[in-house]
């Protein structure tokens, strides 16, 4: 790891929302792991409860097909209350990331790091 990147504190909180709970598992552990705080929800209707609760957020990752609504209509209601909130989006389908930054399963611990911190610097990351 060069020093740079050692010299630098995570402070980020990142709210993961997906359905399945192995994928939820290994995101949590991969930014845990890289000094992030990590907030996770099981479903939409959860994720929307953490963020109405006031949880700090930096950043939303999502799944983009889940039960009761997709990730365009959970991103819709959570910006409405977190308007400048970035958003990451995931799927195991390649055309899923027209709506924004976009990161397609599998993907390993490393590229999550990188295009995370991409996305919370504003700048754009491409991944293999």
């Amino acid at each position: 790891m060069a020093a740079s990147d050692e010299d630098r504190a995570v402070t980020e909180t990142v709210l993961i929302v997906d359905d399945q709970e192995v994928v939820r598992d290994v995101i949590r552990i991969s930014l845990e792991s890289a000094g992030y705080t990590v907030l996770d929800a099981a479903t939409p209707l959860e994720a929307i409860e953490i963020v109405r609760d006031g949880e700090e957020i930096d950043l939303l990752i999502t799944d983009v097909v889940m039960p009761e609504m997709d990730a365009f209509e959970l991103v819709e209601r959570i910006t409405s209350e977190l308007p400048n909130l970035p958003v990451l989006y995931t799927s195991g389908y390649t055309d899923a990331g027209a709506e924004g930054p976009f990161i397609q399963k599998p993907f390993t611990p490393a590229q999550l790091i990188e295009k995370v911190g991409a996305v919370l610097a504003g700048t754009p990351a491409r991944l293999a």
